[in-house]
């Protein structure tokens, strides 16, 4: 059965600490040698439309030491402006200077054509060059997709020009099956803060607390619990279930994840 791995806090560094020491996921690590860190840059917008600088922080903290090659890269929206100064101006750009990185933009790297059982994608070369990637996802509230977690922050793997032919096509089936061709070995999601109705400010995405950090290696266990705790602040979500999120479905239909899973607390 898959394990959801939460803690009520706000201690980003504290966390990560915890989730590099479990078992499971540290003897994987150990044996990679080249780490891909996905956080979630949607646009110029601040935490918690993008991933908070301090859980970056807290895994390149903990990562740098080991002396394994680490990447970090994301493309941003479509929609969202020029990407280099997106990307060149970013808070997580600041971050990654500290410690002698460069953060990537996806959207101007180079881009291979890739089957799935619906779809030929066009998806970033960077991930199939690693043998381990985590994925920063912040958990919010989606006007299309109803919710952006663990799966959908895959898309920014897309190209640019992808992204936004996939609005006009079955996202929900392109998130799950994108999932299928490149599934993360971990994920760190951040629901301390959210956004209800849509998942940037600039859409009219409406700030709530939730409190929670969560982490585990089954994206499908990790969205049903994020559900769980939009439900709480969404009225929009108040009455749905995992089985009305077409991603979900999707995803559980593909064989990438567990709808029965244990909840852990790292408390």
């Amino acid at each position: 059965m898959a394990k959801v791995y939460i803690q009520k806090t706000e201690d980003r560094k504290g966390f990560v600490k915890k989730i590099f020491e479990l078992p499971e996921i540290k003897k994987e690590m150990e044996k990679a040698k080249k780490i891909l860190l996905k956080p979630n840059i949607v646009s110029f917008e601040s935490y918690p439309t993008t991933t908070h600088p301090d859980l970056l922080r807290a895994c390149l903290e903990i990562l740098i030491p080991t002396k394994k090659e680490i990447l970090v890269a994301d493309g941003p929206a479509y929609d969202a402006g020029n990407s280099e100064r997106i990307i060149r101006e970013h808070l997580l750009q600041k971050v990654c200077n500290e410690y002698g990185l460069n953060l990537l933009n996806l959207n101007s790297q180079n881009f291979k054509k890739v089957k799935t059982p619906s779809f030929e994608l066009e998806v970033s070369t960077i991930p199939f060059q690693c043998d381990f990637i985590i994925s920063l996802p912040v958990l919010k509230a989606h006007s299309r997709c109803k919710i952006t977690g663990a799966l959908k922050n895959q898309y920014g793997l897309l190209s640019l020009e992808q992204k936004l032919r996939g609005h006009g096509m079955d996202i929900d089936k392109i998130i799950a099956e994108l999932n299928l061709i490149i599934k993360p070995n971990l994920w760190v999601i951040d629901a301390v803060q959210t956004l209800i109705g849509t998942n940037e400010v600039r859409h009219g995405g409406q700030l709530r607390n939730l409190g929670y950090l969560m982490t585990g290696k089954d994206p499908v266990s990790l969205d049903i619990q994020g559900l769980k705790f939009l439900r709480k602040v969404d009225p929009k979500l108040k009455n749905e279930t995992f089985q009305n999120i077409p991603q979900l479905k999707y995803a559980l239909d593909l064989g990438l994840g567990e709808a029965s899973y244990k909840l852990e607390n790292l408390d």
